[in-house]
């Protein structure tokens, strides 16, 4: 990234600042925090990568994509190690760690997959953020910069609450409401239903987004969250509990 940014250069102004400030803070995790909690360190570490090389793409940076794609490699083979650990330990044997990880594994991707939308919003540089302030004003919003600025923004909240699972049930009912409200500027609710209908496609996609968003709010994240992690250690409000799983005392134990 630091070739990519600094030498070649492709990747301009303050997208550069992202893509090595990003993964300056992913490797902090990984070292300091990953080997002490591993889902923890896992998914705080594994965002701020992703966004960095998202950002890396979208400017072709082919030496930044290259190198992230080597570490995403190595992120991958963890989390397969942990989910065999786990599968041969005791405690979670049986058909429901399965379920626990096959849930989780989607709803990483679910969650994750908003980097594509915000990361191009708010830390890809000026020239990406000018070209959405345009598209957003042909949405019919009179601000377009202040629309991307908030569209980001939840975006990225969409990709910490659902992706991390942090608190993940009111994750799944703002994302749900955020689809609704986006996909309607975006007209996609007046062109039918099939994906690829023209001219901005149908509402299909949407819809598995909204519905697959709103599941959450049933019984949250599961084991592997940052959810998970705070109650387990009481270190969530008893408050705010609610908002991540579907019985304020309900952990990790039950």
């Amino acid at each position: 990234m630091v070739y990519s940014s600094f030498i070649l250069p492709t990747i301009p102004d303050f997208a550069r600042l992202s893509t090595i400030g990003l993964d300056s803070l992913s490797l902090f995790i990984a070292i300091f925090v990953m080997p002490k909690n591993f889902s923890v360190g896992f998914l705080l570490s594994l965002l701020p990568f992703v966004i960095s090389w998202r950002v890396a793409a979208i400017h072709d940076s082919f030496f930044g994509m290259a190198s992230s794609t080597v570490v995403f490699i190595l992120y991958i083979l963890l989390y397969i190690d942990c989910v065999t650990a786990d599968s041969i330990h005791v405690r979670y044997a049986g058909q429901s760690a399965r379920l626990q990880w096959q849930v989780a594994t989607v709803r990483i991707y679910f969650g994750f997959n908003m980097v594509g939308h915000f990361a191009e919003k708010i830390f890809a540089g000026s020239d990406s953020f000018a070209h959405m302030s345009q598209v957003f004003v042909g949405f019919g919003l009179s601000s377009g910069g202040l629309a991307v600025i908030v569209a980001g923004l939840c975006e990225l909240a969409i990709a910490i609450g659902i992706g991390m699972g942090f608190l993940t049930r009111l994750a799944g009912v703002g994302a749900a409401l955020y689809y609704l409200i986006a996909n309607h500027y975006g007209r996609h609710f007046e062109d039918g239903f099939t994906w690829n209908n023209a001219p901005v496609g149908g509402w299909e996609y949407p819809m598995l987004m909204i519905v697959f968003f709103a599941s959450f709010a049933i019984a949250g994240a599961g084991r592997f969250s940052i959810d998970e992690w705070l109650i387990e250690r009481n270190r969530l409000p008893r408050a705010l509990r609610r908002f991540c799983v579907s019985t304020p005392s309900e952990t990790s134990e039950s």
